[in-house]
């Protein structure tokens, strides 16, 4: 049990580690373009923003 417990420790500081590396990279703006993918699916990018359009019929 004591071995399960250190490695459960040793992974959650891992983790933790990653976490905080990738919150780094994420908040640069160098690293941003090329990392998040998600900017480049919401349009954030190109600058143009779409006509409104209505969903509900009135």
């Amino acid at each position: 049990m004591k071995k399960i417990e250190s490695l459960l420790l040793k992974l959650a500081i891992i983790h933790f580690v990653f976490l905080i590396l990738s919150q780094w990279i994420l908040t640069h703006e160098t690293w941003k373009r090329n990392v998040n993918k998600s900017i480049y699916y919401e349009g954030v990018i190109k600058g143009k923003s779409s006509g409104t359009m209505e969903t509900i019929d009135r």
